[in-house]
């Protein structure tokens, strides 16, 4: 799986502004069948999350497994600021919460799945994605190389490329200049 084969059904001013109407917004084909992003509104209605632009996604793996993340932001600066926070969500029932922390300590820099027991860590130019104690995959420069996978680990790839996740396993300090 290669960044290039996530499919983006609308234009890049789109991608990362809010959601106005819920609509397909991405799709992949991956080796456990196709993954659909639908990004909507967010059902929180409070007035931070109406101005803030907070989304309701939802990912699908091929009708099998549906990830339903609640109050995620448009994807850059919103989307950002709201997983530095932390965001919850639910698979298949099962609740769970995407947490980051980012450090100048490379090995300190996580993404987790809590919930999922998945996390996304940064060794050398790679990115590495444990479930449990096993590396179910690795990225380097958007090349996804998937051992075995599982509904929910293909779920949390795609959401981690579509949320640019990546940013948190970056340096704070070249993210600043």
């Amino acid at each position: 799986m290669r960044y290039k084969d996530f499919k983006y059904d609308i234009s890049g001013a789109l991608w990362s502004s809010p959601a106005k109407t819920e609509a397909v917004y991405s799709r992949v084909e991956t080796p456990l069948g196709e993954v659909t992003l639908l990004r909507g509104p967010s059902s929180t209605r409070t007035p931070i999350a109406v101005a803030d632009g907070w989304e309701d996604w939802i990912v699908t793996l091929s009708g099998v497994s549906e990830a339903k993340v609640a109050g995620l932001g448009a994807p850059l600066y919103v989307g950002r600021k709201r997983l530095e926070f932390g965001v919850e969500g639910e698979l298949n029932g099962a609740e769970f919460s995407i947490r980051t922390h980012s450090s100048l300590r490379r090995s300190a820099r996580i993404v987790s799945f809590d919930g999922l027991g998945i996390t996304f860590t940064v060794r050398g130019l790679k990115v590495f994605v444990h479930e449990g104690d096993n590396c179910v995959a690795t990225a380097v420069a958007g090349d996804w190389d998937i051992v075995t996978p599982s509904a929910a680990g293909i779920i949390s790839i795609c959401l981690f490329v579509w949320a640019d996740m990546a940013y948190f396993l970056r340096t704070p300090f070249f993210r600043r200049l």
